[in-house]
């Protein structure tokens, strides 16, 4: 009995420390982007939740063309500011994995020194409700998932700022 408790402690501690557990942090603050990237939407983030509600009845999201240097797609994008929680000093390892692709080192240096945010800039089409993402901060602390919800009423705008219906 005594190495059967042992043995079942052992699988448990052996699955926990595959499946990621770490310690929890507080939630990122999300704002938007310092450009207002995709227009004047209405934004409001429920850090409980992690859920970012954008747009709204009569909102039109702006469409933008290719831009290699930001390494952009043409297409309609909103953005935001992540900034990371207090109790995250090492930024080093954050990973940030949106629509199955994991992007690395996006934190904002300026003077050569990293920040604590960084900006996400998603594509959003006419089918876009949710766009789900998942932050990584280093493999000590659990990952956070989060949601980005497109209101009913919003709108895009094609390239010459016409309504796409």
């Amino acid at each position: 009995m005594k190495y059967r408790c042992l043995v079942v402690f052992l699988i448990l501690c052996s699955i926990l420390s595959f499946s990621g557990c770490g310690k929890e942090v507080s939630s990122a603050k999300i704002t938007r982007d310092d450009e207002f990237v995709g227009g004047n939407l209405t934004f409001v983030y429920d850090e409980k939740l992690r859920e970012i509600s954008v747009g709204g009845e009569g909102e039109f999201i702006q469409f933008y063309d290719k831009d290699l240097a930001r390494n952009w797609e043409a297409g309609n994008r909103i953005g935001l500011k992540i900034i990371a929680p207090k109790e995250i000093d090492d930024h080093a390892k954050t990973t940030i994995e949106i629509d199955g692709v994991t992007f690395v080192d996006m934190f904002v240096k300026i003077d050569g020194q990293r920040q604590d945010f960084f900006n996400i800039y998603p594509i959003v089409t006419e089918k876009t409700k949710e766009i789900n993402f998942k932050i990584c901060w280093n493999e000590s602390v659990n990952a956070q998932n989060y949601k980005i919800k497109i209101m009913s009423g919003t709108k895009l705008l094609d390239q010459s700022g016409k309504v796409i219906n």
